[in-house]
């Protein structure tokens, strides 16, 4: 069998070379987090705040963004990496992605009548799967293989 033409290797895997674990190791097959798993996500967060009454939810939240994750992102197998640091967002990172930058894009989106939130939907679901605040946040969702 020929070797593997490693110039046609490294030209498939480049958009997700950047991007290594907290150990270090590559994100070998990981995969941009699309709309529907993203949208998975959040239903199941929201389900696990309405059932936990928010305080189990908020427990297990705080948990999960060590990881760089939410409660349901972990269940579907997202992890939030840092695009400037190629590693797992850290819990201030996601602590200010939850708190500021989705803020500022709801409160957007209050003011703009709704139209603020179209483009943040339009963005999620554009070619880089990033929303408004992921951009802000300097995050990208990746989905484990």
């Amino acid at each position: 069998m020929p070797p593997t033409d490693v110039r046609t290797r490294t030209r498939r895997t480049s958009a997700y070379r950047a991007f290594r674990l907290g150990d270090g190791s590559p994100t070998d097959g990981w995969s941009p987090a699309g709309p529907a798993h993203r949208l998975a996500a959040w239903c199941v967060d929201i389900g696990l705040f309405v059932l936990t009454f928010g305080i189990g939810w908020s427990l297990l939240t705080w948990q999960s963004w060590a990881r760089g994750s939410t409660p349901g992102k972990a269940l579907l197998g997202i992890t939030a990496f840092g695009s400037d640091t190629g590693r797992p967002a850290t819990r201030s990172r996601m602590a200010l992605r939850a708190f500021v930058y989705q803020g500022v894009a709801v409160l957007i989106g209050i003011a703009t009548l709704g139209f603020g939130w179209l483009y943040c939907i339009a963005s999620a679901l554009g070619t880089k799967h990033r929303t408004l605040y992921d951009e802000w946040s300097q995050v990208v969702l990746l989905r484990r293989p």
